[in-house]
């Protein structure tokens, strides 16, 4: 008669298993609370590189409308049937910037109306271009906001050597606080559905904790995949080597090179070098070349399969500059495995700029609400500690 009650209170007094408290009561757990100072931390140094990131990101959504309100009023209105011909802009671009090399060219669209000249000036300093769609007329630009903020969110403004790198590394951080912050979401199966929405009813202390429970939630998956693809962009061969061990490319792993002989000192016209674009990828429509000065033994040339700048689906020909000669066509987006579509999805998702106004306007929201996130994580540090630190001391 006295041994039961004892059985009983060590059954009571019997901690749960790590799955019980995982399951239901998970704020009990060790992991838990050490996962906390990771994301804590990690949040709390990333915040201001965060919001740089979500707000500059968000508007690069729009990189094309803003680029075509920046172009000057003097332009010929777009007519694609009465496009200027390449050689005739390269041999404005050559009389308005002599001495300049042009190291990109891209072909007017309906969403870009003109002409896009990338060069590099006799003192080194780059230089911005733009040529009329139908005359060719070379006008200099001085750099436009919209460069400004393109080059803040893929360089931080500190060159391409360093800023993809530091951005590679923000990438990993951002990384760590997605999984740890969907760790950290999970109240237990009882009140999992209170994570998922926000009511007002309560103080603003409290809203905030909720507003950031309920965008990380919601927006979970796609700044996962921002973050996945922000270190692919910095360390490409690196990710490329790890989805190969699980998926081999096919599809998306682009041509070698073959060996180059040795080249004379002259070069073909540019306009060889689109005719030989053209005949390799017949259905293409030109959006680029690289190098139209032809400085270089090679050049590539963008052709676009389905609509201009649609850069999901197009033919990357590699032309030699002094024969002519096609040296690869790389029919990037004709994935075959698992890992094809991997690395190609790379670009759409993080972009958002392919599936019309709709995705747009929502890869938009979702970028500003990234930096809502970290707003609302920094006021929760300040509620939880920093306020009552300063008002013992």
């Amino acid at each position: 008669m006295t041994t039961a009650p004892r059985i009983d209170e060590r059954k009571r007094s019997k901690p749960d298993s790590f799955v019980s408290n995982l399951v239901h009561n998970p704020r009990r757990l060790f992991l838990r609370r050490a996962l906390f100072q990771a994301h804590l931390w990690s949040g709390i140094f990333l915040t201001i590189y965060v919001i740089v990131i979500a707000i500059t990101g968000a508007i690069l959504v729009f990189e094309d409308e803003f680029t075509a309100m920046t172009l000057p009023s003097t332009l010929n209105p777009y007519d694609p049937a009465r496009i200027a011909p390449i050689s005739a802009v390269m041999h404005a671009f050559e009389t308005a910037c002599p001495g300049c090399n042009a190291t990109n060219l891209e072909t007017p669209s309906r969403s870009v109306p003109a002409y896009q000249i990338l060069a590099v000036g006799p003192d080194h300093r780059e230089l911005h271009l733009i040529a009329d769609p139908l005359t060719a007329a070379i006008s200099i630009q001085s750099r436009t906001w919209v460069e400004w903020v393109h080059d803040l969110h893929v360089n931080l403004l500190l060159g391409n050597a360093y800023g993809v790198q530091i951005n590679g590394i923000g990438a990993v951080v951002l990384l760590v606080l997605t999984i740890t912050g969907l760790i950290l979401w999970w109240p237990g199966l009882k009140s999992w559905s209170r994570g998922l929405k926000l009511s007002f009813r309560h103080n603003w202390r409290r809203i905030n904790f909720d507003a950031h429970n309920a965008i990380g939630f919601w927006t979970l998956l796609i700044v996962f995949w921002w973050s996945i693809s922000g270190i692919y962009f910095a360390w490409y061969r690196q990710v490329v080597a790890a989805v190969s061990l699980v998926s081999p490319l096919q599809g998306m792993h682009s041509p070698d090179l073959p060996t180059l002989g040795q080249h004379p000192g002259v070069r073909v016209s540019v306009e060889s070098i689109v005719a030989a674009a053209q005949h390799a990828s017949p259905s293409g429509h030109l959006f680029s070349i690289s190098d139209p000065s032809l400085n270089s033994p090679v050049t590539y040339v963008l052709m676009d399969l389905r609509a201009p700048g649609d850069f999901s689906h197009r033919d990357i020909v590699t032309v030699d500059t002094a024969t002519a000669r096609i040296l690869t066509v790389w029919h990037y987006g004709q994935n075959v495995t698992f890992g094809d579509w991997i690395i190609w999805s790379m670009h759409p998702l993080h972009f958002g700029t392919l599936w019309g106004l709709p995705i747009k306007i929502l890869w938009f929201l979702i970028g500003l609400s990234l930096a809502v996130l970290s707003v609302t994580g920094l006021l929760m540090y300040w509620n939880r500690y920093l306020r009552h630190r300063l008002q013992r001391q």
